[in-house]
């Protein structure tokens, strides 16, 4: 099992620079991926994002590539003609604003900047390195999901223990039902001083219509099976959150059916109680691969 939290980083160096790679991963239902590079490496964008593929089936997928180049490698030239042209547009704006301008050496700097044209470390010559620091980053990251992913795993065991206790609880409450109120029903009778015989057709078609409402054996037997089966998934090693995130929906539903059914209040306190703890697991499995 694996979570679909994690982060990784790798860095590498070549010539004169040195490049340093982020995979940032959370949940989502499907797959995106998602790489910020410097303009003139997008190409090798769609590269990068079949090799996350490789490590993700579900999950929000950050790739950022930073490229940090060394001292002396880079000459600082100051392109006159442009910074003067945009200078003097910004005092005639200014003036035409009626706004006081006075230019600084940081803006002088910032428009420099604009106005040059920047050069950015050629792709060719530091393909390699990248996608070898890329695979790093996504191992790092994958041995992180897989830590917290073990973490899941216990939790989600614990959990489904849990519920599975008070299922048995449910079941145990349920008994018996049919013969209280049964009894209940004699009582309200007599309490009108109306005389009924136990084989009275009339009386034992109202109580077998009762015990057919409040009949819930079929939705425990099935609650057992998702119950069981979940904690048999979360034992493989494939991608199993979407098949998890089913069987919490169905167990949603089948304890939604046994509420609806319960007729009395221990047995609605302890199923309001497994709809809660179900909540939990069902957040829980949001963050599983």
């Amino acid at each position: 099992m694996k979570s679909m939290t994690g982060f990784g980083r790798a860095t590498a160096r070549g010539g004169d620079a040195d490049i340093t790679i982020d995979v940032s991963s959370v949940n989502r239902k499907g797959l995106e991926v998602a790489c910020s590079l410097p303009r003139d490496w997008q190409p090798i964008e769609s590269e990068m994002a079949k090799l996350a593929k490789k490590y993700f089936s579900r999950g929000k997928v950050s790739i950022s590539c930073r490229i940090s180049l060394k001292d002396g490698s880079v000459n600082f030239s100051l392109d006159e003609d442009a910074l003067f042209s945009a200078l003097t547009q910004l005092k005639i704006a200014s003036q035409k604003l009626e706004v006081e301008f006075k230019p600084t050496t940081e803006l002088l700097l910032k428009i420099n900047e604009y106005c040059s044209q920047s050069v950015e470390p050629d792709l060719d010559a530091y393909k390699g390195e990248v996608l070898g620091a890329l695979e790093e980053a996504l191992r790092r990251n994958d041995s992180m999901r897989l830590a917290e992913g073990e973490t899941l795993k216990r939790d989600l065991g614990e959990r489904m223990s849990l519920l599975g206790g008070m299922l048995d609880e449910i079941e145990e409450r349920s008994k018996g039902s049919v013969q209280n109120y049964r009894d209940c029903l004699m009582r309200r009778l007599s309490s009108l001083n109306l005389e009924m015989d136990m084989e009275d057709e009339r009386l034992l078609k109202e109580v077998a219509i009762f015990a057919d409402k409040c009949d819930i054996s079929e939705e425990i037997t099935r609650l057992r099976s998702h119950i069981s089966q979940f904690q048999a998934t979360i034992d493989f090693d494939d991608a199993i959150g979407r098949k998890l995130d089913f069987l919490c929906q169905e167990m949603g539903r089948e304890i939604n059916t046994i509420s609806s059914k319960a007729n009395n209040l221990s047995l609605t306190k302890t199923a309001l109680e497994f709809k809660n703890e179900l909540e939990r697991v069902r957040e829980q499995v949001q963050n599983v691969e």
